[in-house]
């Protein structure tokens, strides 16, 4: 999913992934690609079955500058990216949770989002951990059992 919409996978952690968009390769509207990419793995990760259980995820986007590329260290070298927008991200995704909601993002992503960001809830400016002013948060709520998840409106997507 994140390929088919430019993005590149930058680590596994855990069972989280970070991943990028509009680097190595620059993208146009890659805040739109990000939405997109996020709301096709919210509807497809649930459909994954363990044990009987179904998977759920949340999903952190932020947009801004990020230090991106390879990195060095006496043993290894690796492609990555660091800096306060992964780490925004991050606290973001950590935040789905208690926001109930299955993508959480900045102001600036949903301004830069093209449209995707139907069903998005406002939901002010909101404390994020690690950060000394409040960030503009929108979520999308996680749909209720048996619901259907809210479809990017005809054109939009395309």
């Amino acid at each position: 999913i994140v390929l088919s919409h430019g993005g590149a996978v930058v680590e596994f952690h855990g069972d989280g992934v970070m991943v990028v968009f509009g680097a190595p390769k620059e993208i146009p509207s890659k805040e739109r690609s990000a939405v997109e990419a996020a709301r096709e793995i919210v509807d497809a990760v649930p459909l994954i079955q363990v044990d009987g259980a179904r998977l759920e995820v949340g999903v952190g986007i932020a947009t801004g500058e990020a230090f991106v590329g390879n990195i060095e260290s006496v043993d290894r070298v690796i492609w990555g990216a660091l800096g306060n927008t992964t780490n925004l991200a991050a606290r973001l995704q950590a935040m789905s949770r208690e926001l109930k909601a299955s993508i959480v993002v900045d102001g600036l992503t949903r301004a830069r989002s093209q449209g995707v960001h139907q069903g998005f809830e406002d939901r002010g400016e909101l404390p994020v951990r690690g950060r000394s002013d409040p960030e503009q948060i929108y979520a999308l709520p996680i749909p209720e059992e048996g619901t259907q998840p809210i479809p990017i409106p005809p054109g939009v997507a395309d």
